[in-house]
């Protein structure tokens, strides 16, 4: 049987549905991880704190979007790791292993937020980076797929979005389907007008 789009668009479907969340290691339904997601930008908003998102390939592109919104809409100050001179010289220097950490080390300070994304959950320069939120007070958002036995997924952050699928397509739309979602309906809820009285 030859692949449909209509059916990789259930699968994705299916998948959003059964999207698993923690709260520092516990698990929660996906509302209360949207509620906290919430929370935790809200925080950022009161104390003009930064938001910091590292992903590698299609999740780095995820980030630098989603980034952008968080700077339009919710007036954070939110940044990406996605100059190539940047990258490149940390690399070089340092290893891909700490391509993300090194920079992060400089610029981040106690609670501000991270926001660490990869579909496989095993990658050693994300991984590195959200042990180091945890070790050095900043707060961490994590979003993982594939095996729910996945490193990222297992890390004790603050919320932890686990998308149970076996595509990378599914992973990148999926997890960027969950942020717009926690991102604009903030939003929305933060301009909405009043009800006029009667």
């Amino acid at each position: 049987m030859s692949a449909t789009v209509s059916h990789w668009l259930d699968k994705l479907q299916e998948s959003l549905q059964q999207t698993n969340c923690h709260l520092q290691g516990r698990p929660c339904s996906r509302q209360r991880g949207f509620e906290r997601t919430q929370q935790l930008l809200e925080k950022q908003q009161q104390q003009s704190g930064q938001i910091w998102w590292i992903g590698n390939g299609g999740s780095n592109a995820l980030c630098s979007h989603l980034s952008q919104d968080m700077i339009n809409k919710l007036a954070l100050r939110s940044h990406t790791f996605s100059d190539a001179s940047l990258l490149t010289c940390m690399a070089n220097d340092n290893g891909y292993a700490a391509v993300f950490l090194e920079p992060l080390k400089k610029l981040a300070r106690p609670g501000d937020l991270l926001i660490a994304i990869s579909s496989s959950g095993n990658s050693e320069n994300i991984l590195c980076c959200g042990q180091w939120a945890l070790d050095n007070g900043l707060d961490l958002i994590t979003l993982s797929a594939f095996a729910p036995d996945n490193a990222l997924w297992q890390l004790p952050a603050q919320v932890a979005f686990h998308l149970p699928c076996t595509l990378y397509g599914h992973a990148e739309v999926g997890h960027e389907a969950l942020l717009h979602g926690i991102i604009e309906t903030l939003w929305l809820n933060q301009h909405r007008q009043p009800t006029p009285q009667p």
